[in-house]
């Protein structure tokens, strides 16, 4: 059952009392050029901070902390990688470093005739394995099958991100990679609240470089809408 309405306007109004307004939130990513995107990370970022300042205020230890780590992990590893993918794949598509991370190379295998076949297996063989023939080709990937680390590790080449941030991003989504409940005990990652304090802390030099990037390869960028906002993030 719900807790009384005069409970859930205390909590309300100390979480938001401790957290920026729904228009700074807004503000925030004004330096992407798709609004609908730009609103839907708003409200992760809002959730992230409201959620954070709520258990941060019940002093959770333990599982509870736990779970508080997890979700900042979840909500701001999902906001980088949303900044990152439209910042690549919409704005900056027909670069080429960027139209690279489509390409994964592999083997083709091509037919021969029979008795070439015949004598190719004759004279090959490896561990009792069937050998057949392929040349090397190029793939195109769907964009959901890049991994984010590549993403990364292609913004920081063309100095959308330091070198510093880059690092920071990858073991940010590594940790959220993590979560998983038997991948966590396999890799025995313990989950820390600084590591999603990091998390949060990497927001604002991560959309300095962003939205600066942006503005000062703006004839590089298909479609750009300067929006960007100076508004720093706090404690």
């Amino acid at each position: 059952m719900p807790l009384e309405p005069e409970t859930i306007n205390t909590v309300d109004d100390y979480v938001t009392k401790h957290i920026a307004d729904p228009t700074w939130h807004r503000n925030f990513f004004g330096f992407l050029s798709d609004p609908n995107l730009a609103d839907r990370l708003s409200d992760e970022f809002m959730s992230a901070r409201y959620i954070y300042k709520l258990l941060e205020g019940l002093e959770a230890v333990g599982w509870l902390q736990r779970a508080e780590v997890r979700v900042q992990l979840l909500l701001y590893a999902s906001i980088y990688e949303a900044v990152l993918h439209h910042v690549l794949f919409v704005d900056l598509t027909n670069i080429h470093e960027v139209v690279e991370l489509t390409k994964q190379p592999r083997l083709k295998p091509y037919s021969i005739p029979a008795d070439s076949l015949a004598r190719l297996s004759a004279e090959l063989n490896h561990d009792r394995k069937e050998i057949v023939p392929a040349y090397n080709s190029t793939a195109v990937i769907p964009l959901t099958q890049v991994r984010f680390d590549r993403k990364v590790r292609c913004a920081r080449a063309l100095g959308i991100v330091d070198e510093d941030l880059s690092g920071d991003l990858i073991a940010i989504y590594d940790a959220r990679n993590a979560i998983h409940i038997h991948a966590e005990i396999r890799k025995g990652v313990e989950y820390e609240l600084e590591l999603s304090k990091m998390a949060y802390q990497r927001m604002q030099p991560f959309k300095r470089q962003v939205s600066e990037w942006l503005a000062s390869n703006s004839d590089r960028v298909g479609v750009y809408s300067d929006g960007a906002c100076p508004a720093q993030i706090g404690e």
